[in-house]
């Protein structure tokens, strides 16, 4: 008999896709899904056996139609979440790729702002979270 472990802890990946003037976000519109009705910074869960890397190539990928061919790790933003699983997202900062942007999955509206119209529009505070360390690597 194996024994089953429970899970407790999972990673993500968060992207900021910029391309010198204006950063690509989402609003989310699955009624009953998480952060319905937000404004976010984009991103999605790393799968079993995936690497972070390879789970940032997927998720641009999946939600834009493009390759990632410049990016950088920004740094990672641990949290516990109400069942007491420990989420730790990773947060990329993606500034070149390859392809035209578009919404193959049709889940969510993609929306382009500047940084200053995303502090505005990103009400949820993990995005101002980002945003704000995105702002930094940008000031640099």
């Amino acid at each position: 008999m194996t024994e089953r472990r429970e899970k407790t802890e999972k990673h993500g990946v968060v992207f900021a896709l910029w391309d010198g003037n204006k950063i690509q976000l989402e609003k989310r519109n699955k009624p009953n899904g998480k952060f319905f009705g937000y404004i976010l910074v984009p991103g999605g869960g790393v799968e079993q056996g995936e690497t972070l890397e390879k789970a940032l190539l997927r998720e641009v990928r999946e939600e834009y139609k493009v390759k990632a061919l410049i990016y950088k790790k920004l740094g990672n933003y641990p949290s516990i979440e109400d069942d007491g699983i420990l989420n730790v997202r990773h947060l990329y900062l993606v500034t070149k790729w390859l392809g035209i942007l578009s919404n193959p999955e049709d889940l969510n509206d993609h929306i382009e702002a500047t940084l200053e119209e995303a502090f505005e529009i990103c009400k949820h505070p993990l995005s101002q979270v980002f945003l704000k360390r995105i702002q930094k690597e940008l000031s640099r």
